[in-house]
């Protein structure tokens, strides 16, 4: 490339951006299109699509080269200093042009610049906006300009040159469109994040390795069986022979695998250590951790943190959903290039994954896998070369499960991703039948006789099924007579089914009473663990009423275990919150009853609800790990899995509609900020932040600061319960409703019982 020439309209420079706050510097369009395409290129060839990647970058922005988008930069930048409205930018967008270029020499790439902004496109209309006479007439003037500007921006070759593995079919293809998109819009974003604040920009990354991080693993790991795994109990000795199988594993090839580990058997420690190892040896890049609840994903984020505080901040990137509203950046193409000058910085704070492990929400995972805008999509290229391991990997929707186990598969093949399922409940994922086009090799970590074995020495609870329903008053009566000392849980559907068991629990011993559901923010929920963990340590009264987010990767050890009847896995895994560590003279009590007025998530969830009651009436054994591939294989008959159709809409590379569809909670949520705890309270850190936000907006690492004491609530709801927010910042709701330290957040309608993720 060179540098800038006079233009016959005399302009005599091009601009991608307009001047920084703190100086005039104007981000220069050719440095722009060279440093974007550079990176973009570094970020593809990690799945071999470098020549691509560096095309795409330098054509990105060539609509820019548009005398009238110049105007409307220097227009924007001359509204910024008076304060007056900026101009409106519809009638100048220019990742259009672009498009153009790439469909004239490489197909492959005209999507992936037509959406840089406003997100991956449906192909028919895209292909018919290029097409327009006016966009040809405007591209023939505006190429020329560009091509005086920017050495070798022509590509005249053979495309199918530029594929090191071509894509194979319509799927296939699909993936290697979000990839190129991905590798392209970060490199866009951190090119325009070092020109608008480059003390931001220099603080992304990180330089510890996989490898470094393996080594302080293996050394706290080596301490903590010397002490705590050297007391020869059956919990103890099953987690020292898991950990030493995932080690052993470890080395093995690259693919989709499976580690079964009964309930408190170490799943997320040892899981983690083959995922580290596993890293080393292949010379992978990453680790992700996803799980399905937000309460999962602080506890072992924490767990991680401590593990690996010696590394510094820079180690553990722990990422939840988005607080912003997710609508508020599904704008129109022509709107979202108006809006990209005011709302660049805020994109800027969005996490691109470049810590070495993350740790995130299967919500976010996913929807980010099948998404189509900028922001959910430009982390997908870190992706790439890593070892992604689904923590309760049984929870994801059967009804989207056909999308999601093809969309692994295709990571596993082409992008270097070692998948690990991980559950002591597995789903039958390597099924392939007219139901499910499963897995076609999963390997076991864990050899299945071991597995086996385990969980039947770790056999540490009786499962009693009541056979008449029980009134909530019923339910409640019961829980007191199992447990005079006033230690029990009990887990129901939904939260206003928690609500009513708490009611009538408040009025007979109020002290001993806690609630743990996603009515309340995560810093409140983390704080009600700690608690229950301390009472249950001291022998305390404690009555926990639940739903289902506890049922998952808490830590927690009750002698007496309340259920409600519901999905076979999740009943299971209520199960091992009761006598987890084994130190019982007797095994535990597990009851499994069935509420007279319980509600019930619908779908799915009461297909597993029917299909578990079926199967416990007729005897299964919840102690045999084979029980949960017949749960699984009979549910997949019952529920669609591909009930939204997705499969059908990626072979039409209709991206948006994909992304609309694939929802892991399938109503829309609107996250709001409740003020809980001291943090809060006047001249606290979350009052003060609030402050600043309110004023000068989002900054990088706010949403972390912020994240914890976040609150889902269905999109319906919230329009009915606007009046009692405030929005801080664009999307970021404040919630002026009240807030109890028992139930947490108040005067919901309806019941988001979905909400766990």
């Amino acid at each position: 490339m060179r540098g800038m020439e006079n233009m016959d309209d005399g302009q005599g420079k091009f601009y991608a951006h307009t001047p920084t706050e703190e100086s005039e510097e104007w981000h220069d369009l050719v440095s722009h299109l060279s440093r974007t395409a550079e990176l973009t290129q570094k970020n593809a060839s990690k799945f071999g699509a470098g020549e691509l990647g560096r095309l795409a970058g330098l054509w990105h922005d060539v609509g820019k080269f548009n005398k009238d988008f110049q105007k409307y930069l220097r227009e924007c930048h001359e509204a910024e200093i008076s304060g007056t409205k900026a101009p409106r930018g519809g009638s100048v967008p220019h990742a259009v042009y672009g498009a153009v270029l790439a469909r004239e020499s490489v197909h492959a790439l005209a999507a992936v610049i037509h959406g840089h902004h406003a997100g991956l496109p449906n192909r028919a209309k895209y292909l018919d906006a290029l097409g327009k006479r006016e966009t040809r007439e405007r591209y023939e003037d505006i190429l020329p300009v560009a091509e005086r500007a920017v050495d070798g921006l022509a590509f005249d070759g053979d495309a199918r040159a530029l594929f090191t593995d071509a894509p194979r079919d319509e799927f296939e293809m699909e993936v290697f469109q979000r990839m190129l998109f991905s590798a392209l819009v970060d490199a866009d974003f951190l090119d325009t994040e070092t020109h608008f604040d480059s003390e931001v920009a220099g603080r992304r990354g990180s330089d510890v390795s996989v490898n470094r991080m393996w080594e302080v693993f293996e050394r706290n790991q080596t301490r903590l069986m010397d002490k705590a795994f050297s007391d020869g109990t059956a919990v103890n000795i099953v987690r020292r022979e898991v950990y030493g199988h995932c080690v052993e594993a470890a080395v093995g090839e690259r693919g989709v695998l499976r580690l079964a580990v009964p309930t408190g058997g170490g799943k997320t420690r040892s899981g983690l250590a083959f995922a580290l190892r596993h890293a080393v040896e292949h010379g992978l890049e990453r680790v992700i951790v996803a799980a399905p609840y937000t309460s999962i994903i602080e506890q072992t984020a924490g767990v991680y943190r401590d593990i690996f505080s010696s590394l510094g901040e820079g180690a553990v990137l722990e990422h939840h959903s988005a607080i912003r509203r997710e609508a508020d950046e599904e704008a129109e193409p022509k709107e979202a290039e108006r809006l990209e000058e005011s709302r660049a910085r805020a994109r800027l704070a969005t996490q691109n994954w470049d810590a070495p492990l993350a740790v995130t929400t299967a919500v976010q995972l996913f929807e980010s896998l099948f998404a189509n805008r900028t922001s959910r999509c430009r982390k997908l290229h870190n992706i790439v070369n890593s070892v992604v391991v689904l923590d309760e990997v049984q929870t994801l929707p059967v009804g989207l499960l056909a999308p999601t186990v093809a969309m692994l598969r295709e990571l596993a093949r082409r992008y270097g991703v070692s998948v690990v399922l991980c559950t002591a409940t597995q789903p039958a994922l390597d099924e392939r039948s007219r139901y499910l086009e499963g897995f076609e090799s999963v390997r076991d970590i864990v050899p299945p006789e071991r597995a086996s074995e385990h969980f039947r020495s770790l056999r540490r609870v009786e499962y009693e099924t009541p056979g008449e329903p029980w009134s909530w008053e019923e339910a409640v009566e019961n829980v007191l007579d199992a447990s005079p000392e006033r230690r029990a849980m009990v887990v129901v559907n939904t939260r206003r089914d928690a609500l009513a068991i708490l009611d009538l629990l408040e009025g007979s011993d109020r002290e001993a009473v806690l609630h743990l559901s996603t009515l309340l923010c995560g810093a409140h929920r983390r704080d009600v663990l700690n608690e229950v963990r301390r009472r249950l340590d001291a022998g305390e009264p404690c009555l926990l009423v639940a739903t289902q987010v506890v049922e998952a990767g808490v830590d927690l050890d009750f002698p007496v275990v309340f259920r409600a009847m519901g999905p076979l896995d999740r009943i299971v895994q209520a199960a091992g919150r009761c006598n987890r560590e084994g130190k019982m003279e007797n095994p535990g009590r597990v009851v499994v009853f069935r509420p007279e007025d319980g509600g019930m998530p619908p779908g799915e969830y009461e297909s597993g609800t029917m299909e578990a009651a079926i199967m416990l009436e007729n005897g299964a054994n919840l102690h045999d790990p084979e029980v949960f591939r017949e749960y699984f294989v009979r549910l997949y008959q019952d529920v669609d899995t591909d009930g939204k159709g997705i499969q059908k809409l990626r072979k039409e590379f209709d991206f948006p509609e994909v992304a609309r569809r694939y929802r892991l909670i399938s109503e829309q949520s609107v996250p709001v900020i409740v003020r809980y705890g001291e943090a809060w309270e006047e001249g606290g850190e979350m009052h003060r932040l609030a402050g600043r936000i309110r004023h000068a907006g989002l900054r990088g690492g706010d949403h972390r600061k912020i994240q914890p004491y976040a609150v889902s609530m269905f999109e319906r709801e919230f329009e009915k319960k606007k009046e009692w927010t405030e929005e801080i910042s664009e999307g970021v709701f404040m919630w002026n409703g009240g807030y109890d330290d028992l139930r947490g957040i108040e005067d919901l309608g309806d019941d988001p019982s979905n909400l766990c993720f």
